[in-house]
């Protein structure tokens, strides 16, 4: 079994500072903080649950137990705590999938390894921010940012590539930018589906070991079993 090593894990605490002025205290500060995460938090609950469109202030409200008014000093609309949300997970799957050196790996183990670790981050992601990611996955209000956040990951996945072809231990005639697109395209969809069900952890073992076969030994039979 494949065991990824030396991984981070993924905080659920995490939050967005949000802009105050100068006189706001830090303790002030830290408070709007937390209230603003703890909007931003049910808001992709219920955005995913029922529905950008079927969800209203009101729900969101009634949710966290506050009033109409409170709402409003921290967002200006919904669109606003949508996009606060959108921005809130890109940062949290930019942790998990850009925490990797893309040029320290001097073997296909040790990138081996490295995809391991980002795919075990996206698990434990899963775990403690599951509403954030089905909303990443159901964004449909803004495409040109899911397009772009997107781009940026796959831009990042290339340099590992990239290195590997460099240093001999990946085939020289790779098309680096085809071969990142299809990678991400296999995470993309790993995190769809685990999104919509979460895994088993039998079934996160098979995508740890069977999943990083096809993706590195390709879909031949492998020599020992010939």
């Amino acid at each position: 079994m494949f065991i990824p090593r030396l991984f981070e894990p993924i905080r659920s605490a995490t939050v967005i500072p949000v802009r105050t002025s100068e006189d706001v205290s830090p303790a002030d500060a830290e408070r709007i903080d937390r209230r603003r995460n703890e909007i931003i938090g049910a808001a992709a609950r219920l955005f995913s649950e029922k529905g950008y469109h079927e969800t209203g202030i009101a729900d969101i409200a009634a949710f966290l137990g506050i009033g109409h008014g409170t709402f409003y000093r921290y967002f200006k609309n919904k669109m606003d705590i949508a996009s606060s949300a959108f921005d809130r997970v890109v940062a949290l799957l930019g942790s998990t999938m850009l925490g990797e050196d893309p040029e320290s790996s001097n073997t296909i183990a040790e990138y081996r390894e490295q995809v391991g670790r980002i795919v075990y981050r996206l698990f434990e992601l899963l775990d403690t921010e599951p509403a954030l990611v089905r909303l990443f996955h159901r964004n449909s209000l803004d495409i040109d940012r899911l397009s772009g956040a997107m781009d940026e990951f796959t831009r990042y996945t290339e340099r590992f590539i990239v290195n590997g072809v460099r240093k001999g231990f990946l085939r020289a005639d790779l098309n680096t930018e085809l071969a990142a697109q299809l990678l991400m395209a296999v995470l993309f969809d790993v995190t769809r589906r685990a999104a919509q069900q979460t895994p088993s952890a039998e079934l996160r073992e098979r995508l740890l070991t069977d999943g990083l076969d096809i993706i590195f030994l390709g879909l031949g039979e492998r020599p020992e079993r010939r």
